[in-house]
């Protein structure tokens, strides 16, 4: 095809490579085939990749790469995939930012950037992955002992990654069990806290049904953290009962920086409900509790315009 195109003989193509003009004729017939050392040669006779030469299209180039990246998982392929992938993307844009109307352009960028996508995500998993396994080795290390200050944190941190990895089912059923076998505030806060990462709210608020209800009531300093999941369970699940009935005893409780955590639950809650009489107070308490929280100026700039934005 390619000598055709440019109106090459099959003496010419011969005479490049050292070989006579029969044996052209036979690869063009299918009776045989370049040897493999003659490909470098020949692509560079009509100026094409290898990969052109054997009509292997550039999309097709930048899908193997992301699939080798896939299986290496290391930042060499990474960087080839997404170099590859960035490189067509802009030879695209430019063709169509100068006026080429062509659907299998426009069809091609969107595969372009689901390649793209893909490559974030596999680089999503592969660096979940890695900190899960430090998760595993602090779980490992702090087992029996939950006094120590890594116990409850890296528990929790390493069931939020096993969901994200698709391993939610099995977390689960690993904290209902840990749950039961061992019925306390810290083995019930690993438990509720899963189900809020996989948005399993129903299940959170039913769980005051349950021989969880000697953790939960009364409300204390001890139990706050549990009762900052419930009040968020119940906000997802526009529970308002639930929170009328439960929030003041709540806030009793609370010293400044807890109420600056429920209270910023709360707001979408009130506002969803069009509870101003509710939502302006909640704003201006939280505004003056604020510099009492000890933020950077960052996050305190961060957190002042989220507050307003209710």
């Amino acid at each position: 095809m390619l000598r055709k195109e440019r109106n090459i003989t099959q003496t010419q193509l011969a005479e490049y490579l050292f070989l006579t003009p029969q044996t052209i004729s036979r690869w063009e017939v299918g009776n045989g085939m370049p040897e493999i050392t003659l490909l470098p040669k020949i692509a560079a006779f009509f100026s094409v990749s290898i990969d052109e030469l054997f009509g292997v299209t550039s999309l097709e180039r930048a899908e193997d790469l992301v699939c080798k990246y896939s299986v290496l998982r290391d930042e060499r392929s990474f960087q080839e995939a997404m170099e590859c992938v960035n490189s067509q993307l802009q030879t695209i844009d430019a063709l169509l930012k100068n006026g080429a109307e062509d659907a299998g352009l426009a069809a091609e960028r969107d595969q372009l950037e689901a390649e793209k996508m893909h490559l974030r995500i596999q680089q999503g998993r592969e660096a979940f992955q890695q900190a899960l396994n430090i998760t595993n080795i602090f779980t490992e290390k702090t087992e029996g002992n939950p006094e120590h200050p890594w116990y409850l944190p890296m528990r929790l941190q390493r069931n939020q990654l096993r969901a994200a990895l698709g391993m939610g089912r099995e977390a689960l059923a690993e904290c209902r069990k840990g749950f039961a076998e061992a019925e306390d505030a810290c083995t019930l806060q690993i438990y509720l806290t899963l189900l809020s990462d996989l948005q399993r709210y129903e299940e959170i608020l039913s769980i005051q049904e349950s021989p969880a209800t000697g953790i939960i009531f009364p409300v204390s300093e001890k139990n706050l953290s549990i009762w900052q999941l419930l009040i968020h369970a119940a906000v997802e699940t526009d529970e308002s009962d639930f929170i009328k009935r439960h929030m003041p005893s709540v806030l009793e409780t609370c010293t400044e920086r807890d109420e600056y955590e429920f209270l910023m639950i709360l707001l979408p809650f009130y506002q969803k409900g069009r509870q101003e009489e509710k939502l302006a107070p909640a704003k201006k308490r939280l505004l003056s509790l604020l510099p009492e929280m000890g933020l950077n100026q960052y996050f305190e700039e961060a957190a002042q315009k989220r507050i307003e934005s209710f």
